[in-house]
């Protein structure tokens, strides 16, 4: 290929596309962090590695909750930790599929570990795709939380002293949604990392604090249990807007607004949860000789 990576973001939530096809392809926790480190690397909140030869026997034959052709993902947090499922990521890679000609279809399905995403290409051109990204699921134990089994909505959790109602939703990522009246970096920054990080999350917590502007908006800051701080995350945004409408606060059609920007976001009497945005193309580039044996050598 005449490429090692390509660049991408949506909404400010950056990623660097890896593919297989690619001359280097030994990925690993150390390498990821190489890559995505912003001051040695080239910088990114993560790494999407594809497209993957899909598991089922049939090799990119749609089955049971597909659509069109599939293809594999695998993503990773710019800590090198595995993440599921990534709602600006996966639209990332489908602009990346669409870029490259992978993709010949404005519907197709990108397999990640937690489960098929249905991808519809709206506009070619603009890069607006919609996902379906299934129900979200309120059970403590898919959002991995210490306890009985329960469904957690509107429930109190102690930090530091302080009583936090939360909210938790999984959609193969676990998200934790604090409602306030007022939302800022601040208080991301602050209380983000100590929700996320709480010994009631053995495994961490995506961490998204929710203000209701009105019944079909809401604010967003979000603090992602492996990259920190980000202006923007589609799943998080997902959490957001579930979350609100299972507390009777929003309707079923939701604007996100996040610093980065705005997402939709329309959940379906099933529960199914659409999210729609763009996904934009920054650079591509190839690795110079010294950082290629830097990644060949493992990190240092």
């Amino acid at each position: 290929m005449d490429q090692d990576f390509a660049k991408y973001e949506a909404l400010g939530n950056d990623y660097l596309v890896i593919d297989p096809h690619a001359a280097w392809t030994d990925l690993t926790a150390g390498t990821v962090r190489m890559v995505t480190d912003r001051r040695r690397g080239v910088g990114a909140d993560g790494v999407l590695f594809g497209p993957l030869t899909d598991p089922d026997p049939d090799d990119g034959a749609a089955g049971p909750g597909t659509a069109g052709r599939v293809f594999g993902l695998r993503i990773f947090n710019s800590d090198g930790t595995p993440c599921a499922r990534s709602g600006n990521g996966i639209r990332i890679f489908a602009r990346y599929l669409l870029d490259r000609g992978y993709a010949g279809e404005d519907v197709f399905t990108v397999r990640t570990d937690a489960g098929p995403t249905t991808v519809q290409v709206l506009d070619r051109a603009t890069g607006l795709i919609r996902l379906a990204l299934g129900p979200l699921s309120p059970s403590s134990r898919d959002v991995g939380a210490t306890g009985a089994d329960r469904p957690m909505l509107g429930e109190t959790l102690v930090v530091d002293g302080e009583d936090v109602e939360i909210t938790c939703l999984s959609d193969g990522n676990p998200h934790c949604v604090v409602v306030r009246e007022e939302v800022t970096p601040e208080l991301a920054h602050e209380l983000g990392p100590r929700i996320a990080g709480h010994p009631a999350f053995p495994s961490r917590v995506n961490v998204e604090f929710v203000q209701v502007l009105d019944h079909a908006t809401v604010r967003a800051e979000i603090w992602e249990r492996g990259a920190g701080y980000t202006p923007a995350s589609g799943s998080g945004a997902c959490a957001a807007a579930r979350a609100a409408q299972l507390l009777g606060l929003a309707g079923e059609k939701v604007t996100v607004e996040m610093p980065g920007g705005s997402l939709e976001v329309e959940t379906a009497d099933s529960g199914e949860v659409f999210v729609t945005g763009t996904a934009t193309p920054v650079v591509t580039g190839r690795w110079a000789p010294d950082f290629r044996t830097r990644l060949e050598g493992g990190p240092r």
